[in-house]
């Protein structure tokens, strides 16, 4: 994938680029563009889950969450 290629590494870790993200979650209103996609390796994709940035950050990517989710 063309957005993977870009990234050295995951996003949010530095880990190896092994999926896609939505930096604002589809389930949140995010949309499906490159604008919103960030490569992430599975454990920090996973760990985000449908969380925002700004509330997964906080907490370190850990739950948590004060999101609701």
């Amino acid at each position: 994938m063309e957005i993977l290629a870009r990234w050295a590494g995951c996003a949010y870790c530095d880990g190896p680029a092994e999926e896609l993200d939505h930096v604002l979650p589809l389930a949140r209103g995010g949309r499906d563009v490159a604008a919103n996609l960030v490569a992430a390796c599975r454990d920090c994709n996973a760990r985000k889950y449908t969380h925002t940035l700004a509330c997964w950050a906080l907490f370190g990517g850990e739950i948590p969450c004060v999101c609701g989710t």
